[in-house]
């Protein structure tokens, strides 16, 4: 019937454009161009993330990237991520090598693989990852980088620094190797406590005496590392993401004839490592690459440190060990470093290895730490998980206040779910470089003492162990979403510490990275608890299930 026929009121704009349910999608209704793409852009993201993946991993991603669109089945959603994921693996590199000979039907499955082989366990990685590898590995054998004289060299090695210090043996070989190589990208290994600081000091003395002061800058993959490699060096430095997002947005550059010490380089992208490392070849610099590959590596798709030191018979290597308070911790530091399993009988011999049920062999590991504490060391306790330390961080702080060391008032709930008031420490998780005072901003791994509670649920802060100036007003809401009691520590945030004593409760599921860290960080002792009783979801057979594990064979 026509409108003007209608006993019925027109329907208005509003009522003809209103969508009361929102549009539902079907696997159908997804045109296959838009799965190419995605698919496309599901490998871009999980290759900034791993050097290598499964279909699990991509399967994640594509969940990830559609988790806004409204489907009208779980069937629909379900067909739509595995559609992408197919996508994905066709824009993926195969590592793992085609099955020789197709098995008989009775031993495939329904998409026409092997049973002898686990499902899904192809394993890919990216063109875009390995060719930024041979591109490094190409800087790496490129003799075209500034050099320093042998002469130059020589002065400044042979000669103590201001503070009386003469540089080791392998100290002087390394740098004289780095200074006169020519390689546009260069590394410098060496373990824990073996003096890397002490050499890049050094190394950049000789480094300014030939191309000029400030011919040495530093980058770091966090601004916690940054800011100590800024102390330790007095050089300018930026952490590796900001750098870069200051050259997209600002231009920053390098110079001819500048060394680019990048620290902790076994921390550091693959991908982020070749876009820093191309600038400073096309600028005329030297990159130098700094770190320990058998230390923690990269969350995102990394490798690339080891990778280069191993394609090397020369890589400069500091092999002494200075941290040390006891001959024998150095020796047993290097076999830990290099995974020799009979290093565990030489800490058992020196009493530092406990073992016992989760409960009790954590009290134990908490008493130690607290003991040290108070015998005015500094001390510092590692657990495995993000859960461990939190719970530890509650008892610290409730025993504090039973002491009468801090006092409870006004307090605040922090991203953890724990609460803070005056006194207490806390760690800032979070780069916000409006939160600052002069030349101070507030970094992600930094440590605090909180000195003023507001009534708005903002905080004062001061770098813990500075008693005046420096004060930062942390807002509510970085307080409920980026800060945590600060007692206790994963091995993560342990490594590039020093202290004099470090108490670190290890699980069946510690790999040996994180033990390797995590026991060399005090200069006088590193203990060991081992916990029994708790089961590793990964391994078979598990030692929590085995009655008569003890410390020496769960490590």
């Amino acid at each position: 019937m026509p409108w003007a026929c209608s006993a019925r009121t027109p329907p208005t704009g509003r009522a003809v454009t209103d969508n009361d349910k929102a549009f539902l999608l079907r696997a159908d209704d997804v045109p296959l161009d838009a799965i190419g793409e995605l698919g496309t852009s599901v490998v871009g993201v999980v290759g900034e993330k791993r050097s290598t993946w499964r279909r699990w991993n991509l399967m994640a991603e594509a969940s990830r990237q559609t988790m806004g669109w409204r489907f009208a089945t779980m069937h629909d959603r379900e067909a739509v991520v595995a559609m992408i994921a197919d996508g994905a693996e066709q824009a993926s590199l195969r590592l793992t090598p085609p099955d020789l000979a197709t098995s008989p039907a009775a031993f495939r499955r329904v998409d026409g693989t092997s049973v002898f082989r686990p499902k899904h366990s192809t394993v890919f990685s990216s063109e875009l990852l390995l060719a930024a590898e041979d591109r490094l590995l190409d800087r790496s054998r490129t003799l075209t980088a500034p050099t320093v004289p042998v002469v130059t060299v020589e002065k400044i090695t042979t000669k103590p620094d201001r503070e009386g210090r003469m540089l080791g043996e392998d100290q002087a070989d390394a740098l004289m190797k780095i200074a006169i190589s020519g390689r546009v990208l260069d590394v410098l290994m060496g373990p824990a406590g073996a003096g890397k600081t002490t050499a890049m000091n050094a190394l950049r003395r000789v480094w300014e005496t030939e191309h000029g002061k400030g011919s040495v800058v530093g980058l770091a993959p966090s601004a916690v590392a940054a800011q100590v490699l800024a102390d330790d060096l007095g050089i300018q430095t930026e952490n590796t993401a900001k750098w870069w997002q200051n050259h997209l947005i600002h231009g920053t550059r390098f110079e001819a004839g500048q060394l680019v010490i990048i620290d902790e380089a076994s921390l550091a992208g693959t991908l982020s490592l070749d876009r820093i490392t191309h600038l400073a070849e096309r600028a005329g610099a030297k990159a130098l690459l700094v770190g320990d590959y058998a230390q923690l590596q990269s969350v995102d798709a990394g490798g690339a440190f080891g990778l280069l030191v191993g394609d090397r018979d020369d890589a400069p290597e500091l092999v002494d060990v200075h941290r040390f308070t006891n001959k024998w911790e150095k020796t047993a530091s290097l076999a830990l470093r290099h995974g020799r399993t009979e290093v565990i009988d030489t800490y058992l011999d020196h009493d530092r290895i406990r073992d016992g049920d989760a409960e009790a062999i954590a009290d134990v590991a908490y008493a130690a730490w607290r003991a040290d504490r108070e015998r005015g060391l500094v001390s510092v306790l590692v657990a495995e998980t993000r859960d461990d330390v939190t719970a530890i961080n509650q008892r610290a702080r409730a025993d504090l206040i039973l002491d009468g060391k801090l006092t409870p008032s006004r307090e605040v709930e922090l991203s953890d779910g724990t609460t803070a008031g005056v006194g207490d420490t806390i760690i800032t998780r979070r780069n916000d470089r409006r939160l600052r005072s002069g030349k101070d901003w507030v970094r992600n791994g930094d440590t605090w003492t909180i000195t003023g509670v507001r009534d708005d649920g903002s905080v004062t802060i001061r770098k813990t162990g500075r008693r005046f100036g420096g004060s930062i007003v942390l807002p509510a809401a970085y307080v409920a979403d980026h800060a945590e009691l600060g007692y206790a520590v994963t091995a993560h945030r342990a490594q590039g510490v020093t202290v004099d004593t470090a108490h670190v409760l290890v699980e069946t599921t510690t790999t040996g990275e994180n033990f390797y860290v995590a026991m060399t960080r005090g200069r006088h002792a590193n203990r060991a608890y081992v916990v029994l009783d708790r089961a590793d979801d990964h391994a078979s057979p598990h030692p929590g299930d085995n009655r008569d594990a003890t410390g020496r064979s769960v490590l």
